[in-house]
């Protein structure tokens, strides 16, 4: 895999998503011609030492998590002093988009996004990486079905010294978990799976399990007001599923599962009632379930909604192409009209 690249070997087209710091562009590579993302730091931050050391960090992350289920790095460099890094184009949305675009998920898709989102969560844990950022907008979608934990931005790397501040917090207010908020330098995974929970109960119920219109009344929920139930909110959601979102947003992290692998075996736990592969029900939870060990009915309903979605963003474009090109003929029909007078 080629590490270093320079911004002229790809021609850059349609900004995919603008953040705090960078800007992710479509890329075609021009000696291949084929598609992949960019993401550049913005020119406004470029030389600032902290945000440029954030993302030389986030890029050594990448480089070295290789998993089905992280976006993929393909190497960076620097254009004109600005830092930017090659990956892969995930091209069907995100569980964001989607959420925004569908409201809450059937149970079954949330079992098959959270038991994908625990694999790439195990592996990176197992190579000493915190994300500390996990959030449904950073979870990207192919149109087959298969979930991208991406932006590493603000993860903590435990092989090396932290960037962050001690006693800083990080993260976005409403997935943060309570030790995250607090500074607690002992942060562990188990934060991780502290976000993935809320990410869970968004993705059941359709919003956060807290509620706020600023960040200190988000901070207060998390560290002192129990998170409500799923089923408060949606009824058809299995008793044991509602058991488990609770159990990973409790306040105390020992209170949450051993781990991310615990959680995916859970999730296949699950699958019994809906033509689960029962050869898979019932592992240890130290043992490792596999990122290829996939439920046909939750995959194919997540693949549904992608299509559906898909073809809804391609419709409200056509939409809009047809009252832009409406507005420009009537335009043109009221100038030649003033130019006849």
């Amino acid at each position: 895999m080629q590490t270093f690249r320079q911004i002229s070997e790809f021609e850059l087209g349609d900004i995919l998503g603008v953040g705090t710091v960078g800007t992710i562009y479509r890329a075609i590579e021009k000696s291949s011609r084929k598609p992949f993302a960019i993401k550049k730091l913005h020119p406004g931050v470029s030389q600032d030492q902290l945000i440029r050391a954030r993302f030389r960090r986030e890029m050594a992350i990448l480089e070295r998590l290789r998993h089905p289920h992280i976006v993929c790095y393909y190497g960076g460099g620097e254009d004109d002093g600005t830092l930017f890094y090659v990956m892969e184009l995930v091209d069907g949305g995100t569980v964001k988009s989607l959420l925004k675009l569908k409201g809450a998920f059937e149970w079954p898709i949330v079992v098959e996004v959270t038991r994908q989102i625990c694999s790439a969560l195990q592996y990176a844990h197992n190579n000493g990486v915190i994300h500390r950022d996990l959030k449904p907008s950073n979870l990207f979608l192919t149109k087959s079905g298969e979930i991208k934990l991406g932006d590493f931005g603000i993860a903590r790397d435990l092989d090396r010294s932290d960037i962050t501040a001690s006693g800083m917090t990080v993260g976005t207010h409403a997935y943060m978990a309570p030790e995250q908020i607090t500074g607690d330098e002992a942060v562990s995974g188990k934060a991780d799976l502290y976000s993935l929970g809320c990410c869970q109960f968004e993705m059941l119920v359709g919003r956060t399990p807290f509620q706020g219109d600023n960040f200190a009344q988000l901070f207060e929920q998390h560290l002192r007001t129990d998170a409500p139930h799923v089923r408060d909110f949606a009824a058809s959601c299995p008793l044991e599923l509602d058991s488990i979102v609770s159990r990973l947003l409790e306040k105390n992290p020992e209170d949450r599962p051993f781990n991310a692998r615990q959680v995916q075996a859970l999730m296949l736990q699950l699958d019994e009632n809906f033509d689960a592969d029962e050869s898979k029900v019932g592992k240890q939870p130290d043992e490792d379930v596999g990122a290829d060990d996939v439920v046909a009915r939750g995959k194919e309903l997540l693949r549904n909604e992608i299509r559906q979605a898909e073809v809804t963003h391609s419709d409200d474009v056509s939409w809009g192409r047809l009252v832009f090109l409406a507005a420009l003929v009537l335009a043109m029909i009221a100038f030649a009209s003033f130019l006849g007078r």
